[in-house]
């Protein structure tokens, strides 16, 4: 054997040798990878002077796998560590997840290197303490001062101090608080002079035209205007009374006009013809004692009286509950039951009376002059 092909042997020799060394300890390494891994993140890469970054180491093992973590005095290259959090260890996926933050800070302008950490970890079986490093991190640190380009500036006007409305709503409020009050006193003033309530009140609906009529007809016939020989001021009462009770039932202005015009407007409603006839011969009766100086005689007072009452009971509102029982009469009192006069009555007709005669309220003595 000559002397190349001997090298050749020993070269080959010492070849398979390491390639040996290298496959044995090879599942060792890819075991250990397995076990442990190692991780490092930041929130932000970019910050402006003073601004904390949140820097955060996390290990990733088997629970038999002991691991030494970081500690607080561990070298950040130009970084300040403001302050340091080490999270209690915990289970994820099978594994345990250690994880250690750190705050850290810079008063420097311009890139910095967050520099490897390294970690220890012993396997389990053995005695032996091996370590992990972490990859670099670049961070880059801007300036807050503003860009010196155009240092000299345009002068700035001067700050306007806002208006405060405050005062003048206040005042406005106060002065319209007095004007309202000022108001209402002279409303109430007013009010109470003309003896009316300052808010309005709910007053009763109006009586029926009907009710009225019987009412005052019964206190004209117990008066004593009769026996004291008032026949015109009896007979214009009587005369207003119907009147009153037609603007209520028919809603026409009867007191102001004459009989003639108000005979048009009763046509005009219309009122049934034998209606139109006690109409028309009640008025000509009042009309002839008010402005003919007509004496009534005999039953003509109870008869204009009972007329006034058949105009009513025949014209109201049927709806309305009766007021009068049918067939009631209403005899004046200057009269005797029988539609005579009594004595008092004959002698107080023979004194004139014409200066002492006068309508309820003067209408239609002013309409019929008119």
């Amino acid at each position: 054997m000559n002397r190349k092909t001997l090298q050749f042997h020993e070269s080959r020799t010492f070849a398979l040798f390491v390639l040996a060394a290298f496959l044995f300890l090879l599942p060792g390494t890819i075991q250990g990878q397995e076990k442990i891994s190692l991780a490092t993140s930041v929130d932000k890469s970019t910050i402006t002077i003073g601004d904390l970054i949140t820097y955060t180491v996390a290990v990733s093992r088997d629970p038999q796998v002991q691991v030494k973590m970081p500690s607080l005095g561990e070298n950040l290259g130009g970084f300040e560590i403001r302050d340091y959090t080490v999270h209690e260890p915990r289970k994820q996926n099978d594994r345990i997840l250690d994880q250690v933050d750190y705050i850290i800070s810079t008063f420097e302008v311009g890139e910095f290197e967050i520099p490897p950490i390294e970690i220890g970890y012993i396997m389990p079986g053995e005695t032996e303490q091996k370590s992990l490093k972490t990859e670099s991190i670049k961070i880059v640190v801007e300036s807050v001062k503003p860009s010196e380009e155009g240092d000299i500036r345009e002068i700035k006007p001067p700050w306007e101090i806002p208006y405060d409305w405050k005062p003048v709503i206040i005042i406005g409020s106060i002065a319209f608080l007095v004007l309202l009050a000022v108001l209402i006193l002279i409303i109430y003033i007013r009010k109470r002079r003309q003896g009316k309530a300052l808010l309005p009140r709910k007053t009763p609906p109006p009586r029926p035209p009907h009710e009225v009529a019987y009412e005052e007809l019964q206190r004209l016939a117990a008066s004593d205007l009769l026996a004291r020989g008032k026949h015109k001021r009896f007979y214009s009462e009587i005369s207003e009374i119907i009147r009153f009770y037609v603007e209520g039932r028919y809603h026409i202005i009867a007191l102001e006009l004459t009989t003639t015009e108000l005979m048009d407007e009763l046509t005009a409603v219309p009122v049934m013809d034998k209606h139109l006839n006690l109409f028309r011969q009640f008025l000509d009766l009042c009309d002839l004692v008010k402005f003919a100086k007509y004496k009534p005689v005999g039953r003509e007072n109870e008869d204009i009286m009972q007329a006034a009452l058949q105009i009513v009971d025949e014209t109201k509102d049927q709806r309305g509950d009766e007021d009068r029982k049918e067939g009631e009469f209403i005899t004046p009192k200057a009269m005797d039951g029988e539609g005579h006069p009594n004595e008092k009555s004959q002698q107080e007709n023979a004194t004139p009376s014409s200066q002492e005669e006068f309508p309820l309220n003067g209408k239609e003595e002013d309409r019929e002059k008119g």
